[in-house]
């Protein structure tokens, strides 16, 4: 019987060490007029983040979408962001706190710009990020923003 509940253990201690971190997934930004999507993968020990960034077409016509992407250790260390695969020079200085939060340095040209902080729910569900710009928030100017992300 004792053998049976080591093995037990061993197997649920692995298996939680391997489980997928709650990040990982597509989310999309509520309150959003067109759908912005967020996918986070582990790689090599830290993130993959691709944005699916949604592009008005002219006059009514059709949404297309550009892709940014990131790969970030989570170390604090400067990331460079690619819009459709060529450098963008914006870049993110991504640090993991902690299981449910993150510390984001934001760039432009090597320049920070502002500071994003994220948390997960308990239950894994919403990503609340509090940005705070000094320059080139979303209206191009300085500002505060709470953005909300929901897991699909």
């Amino acid at each position: 019987m004792t053998r049976v509940l080591s093995l037990i253990i061993l197997v649920t201690l692995s298996s939680a060490s391997w489980a997928a971190s709650p990040w990982t997934g597509t989310w999309v930004l509520r309150d959003s007029a067109a759908r912005l999507t967020m996918t986070l993968v582990e790689a090599g020990g830290g993130w993959k983040v691709t944005w699916k960034i949604p592009v008005p077409g002219a006059k009514g016509g059709p949404v297309t979408y550009t892709t940014m992407t990131m790969e970030t250790k989570l170390d604090g260390k400067d990331a460079p962001n690619l819009v459709d695969g060529k450098p963008s020079g914006q870049s993110m200085e991504v640090r993991k706190v902690d299981d449910r939060h993150t510390y984001t340095v934001l760039k432009q040209q090597g320049k920070p710009v502002g500071i994003s902080k994220s948390e997960i729910s308990p239950d894994g569900k919403v990503i609340k990020s509090e940005n705070d710009y000094t320059v080139g928030g979303p209206n191009g100017q300085a500002g505060k923003q709470v953005q909300y992300w929901d897991k699909q």
